[in-house]
């Protein structure tokens, strides 16, 4: 397989869920960082006598007691496994909640490597953003390409739609895996730097109905250009196709589509740029020049204009990509919402809570807090930029 290694940066918060959550037993605050340590190994290393007290607590079933026994007992030189910045708020709640291990709340965390509790992005996660919008190239290549795929998911059923409209775009039969171009792509995990993320409050926006963004939902996020340039982690994303089984007209003939790395980046252009203007429209003014869209915008990275102005670069300009640089925009991971998961003009879901059906966005947004007075940001937006 040829490798392309990708410089990625998040351009907004990115929340990828790991199904983990933040056990009062586990998790300390200290000098400001939200510490997750090992009880075992701390109580590997108790003298005898403590050993005893821990084991008369829980003997009792005194939960606070266990508690309190392990935060004092913690040393984070030695036992942290991970270090997790975190607002001030949730600081705060946690300070507020950790002395009542029966007053739970819910964090979702990143995912980490087991052994050196490193938080990751998934290779999952950026190979299926590119595969929704390649999937969304193949359906709309051209006039007549769109209107088959659309008569054939219009008229399947609505369990089957998704299975035919790959099928369509993809130009396999669903059982036909051994066709499937994507056997020939994968993405491996990408490694975060330490100190790379923090947690944050998923805010809930409903412009049509106020109470929504009382809702309390804490994550842990990647840090990001929102959050200040110089407070964002680079780190390498590699993309890998399998060019010569590509390039071999056996291979290439029993595939039901071709691929390459420019298509892949073209397709993830188009579609995720259309989606952020698109919510860009409804949700923060970007006709208009409203504020929310602006602070978005700021964040891409600028270029200096012949005549001396600096501009912002996006996927709509033709500098943003070239043969000497190329760039892609994708969005991934939690709160990426329906749009940006689904094909142009082929969305079908259903809200179970409103019992309705689904065809665009929704009525609302989950935002990320940010601090420090700036506006709350839509989760999952990354930048990369080959470098090889």
């Amino acid at each position: 397989m040829k490798a392309y290694k990708f410089r990625a940066q998040a351009l907004t918060p990115v929340h990828i869920g790991s199904g983990c959550e933040i056990e009062p037993m586990e998790f300390i605050l200290h000098g400001g960082k939200i510490i997750q340590f090992n009880p075992v190994q701390v109580l590997s290393e108790l003298p005898a006598p403590e050993l005893d007290r821990y084991v008369r607590l829980v003997d009792s079933a005194d939960l606070k007691g266990i508690q309190s026994f392990l935060r004092t007992h913690v040393d984070p030189g030695r036992h942290a496994i991970a270090e997790l910045d975190a607002s001030t708020a949730f600081r705060n709640e946690f300070e507020a909640r950790i002395g009542n291990p029966n007053n739970r709340f819910r964090v979702d965390l990143m995912p980490r490597n087991p052994h050196s509790g490193q938080a990751y992005l998934p290779g999952s996660s950026i190979k299926g953003a590119m595969r929704t919008a390649v999937v969304n190239h193949f359906a709309n290549l051209d006039t007549g390409s769109r209107d088959r795929v659309h008569r054939a998911v219009n008229d399947a059923e609505i369990s089957r739609k998704g299975r035919i409209l790959e099928e369509e775009a993809l130009n396999r039969a669903h059982k036909e895996t051994e066709r499937d171009v994507f056997r020939l792509v994968d993405v491996e995990d990408a490694a975060l730097p330490r100190g790379s993320t923090r947690i944050d409050r998923a805010v809930n926006i409903n412009p049509g109905k106020r109470g929504a963004e009382k809702i309390q939902i804490w994550a842990e996020r990647i840090t990001a250009v929102s959050d200040g340039p110089a407070r964002a982690p680079g780190f390498t994303v590699t993309l890998h196709i399998d060019t010569l089984a590509m390039d071999n007209h056996h291979v290439r003939s029993s595939m039901g589509r071709e691929l390459d790395l420019d298509t892949i980046i073209g397709a993830c252009n188009s579609f995720y740029w259309n989606r952020m203007k698109a919510e860009g429209d409804k949700f923060d003014g970007r006709r208009s020049g409203g504020a929310d869209w602006k602070a978005l915008y700021d964040l891409f990275p600028k270029g200096r204009t012949p005549d001396g102005q600096i501009v912002a670069i996006e996927p709509s300009k033709p500098y943003w990509c070239t043969d000497k640089r190329k760039r892609m925009i994708l969005r991934v991971g939690r709160f990426s919402h329906f749009e940006s998961l689904s094909v142009d003009e082929l969305r079908q879901g259903y809200n179970v809570q409103a019992r309705r059906p689904i065809r665009d966005m929704g009525a609302t947004r989950t935002r990320c807090a940010i601090e420090g007075g700036k506006p709350a940001m839509p989760f999952g937006w990354l930048i990369l930029t080959i470098e090889s």
